[in-house]
């Protein structure tokens, strides 16, 4: 079978991305109204959120890039390298902010029952994020590693998928 048969499908891959990238950030930022990034509770609220919903998020950038990479397009890889980098470093950040202000809320906490909300939630945003993270990170490596691969052609042909040579290794 051609690989071009495939290149439809990239289209596809491409659409479901942006819906799995969109949808949960759109929901986070209607969560979050009124923005009061002054304020330490609705940080660590935001964060956690944020935070949270960051798994279909990167499974969209993943099928971004793949989408990128099926298409044979490095307009769509190297978009997926800039938004997995920003999004690894705005977590990075993110998670820090949590942890710092998270700490420092529950240590002002005199209520039991808010103590262990305060411990819940750390302990599960630190979770997902111990995930998302690293996923990010490959993400963005292996972006710029297919970004390399994917040579631009002056004559518009194109040279076999990176998919296949990676495969013949």
């Amino acid at each position: 079978m051609k690989y071009e048969v495939a290149r439809p499908l990239g289209q596809l891959l491409v659409a479901v991305a942006a819906f799995l990238i969109l949808a949960p950030l759109v929901n986070v930022g209607l969560q979050v109204v009124p923005w009061r990034p002054g304020d330490q509770n609705w940080r660590f609220g935001a964060w956690g959120f944020l935070l949270g919903a960051m798994t279909f998020p990167v499974l969209g950038l993943g099928l971004l890039g793949v989408g990128g990479v099926v298409k044979e397009s490095r307009a769509l890889v190297r978009t997926t390298l800039i938004l997995a980098s920003g999004c690894l470093v705005g977590a990075l950040v993110g998670l820090a902010d949590f942890v710092v202000g998270g700490s420092s809320l529950k240590a002002a906490a005199t209520d039991p029952t808010m103590i262990l909300l305060f411990k819940q939630e750390l302990r599960r945003t630190v979770l997902v994020s111990a995930v998302t993270l690293p996923a990010l990170a490959v993400m963005a490596l292996g972006s710029y590693k297919m970004l390399q691969g994917l040579q631009a052609t002056p004559d518009g042909t194109h040279e076999s998928s990176p998919l296949i040579r990676i495969g013949d290794r």
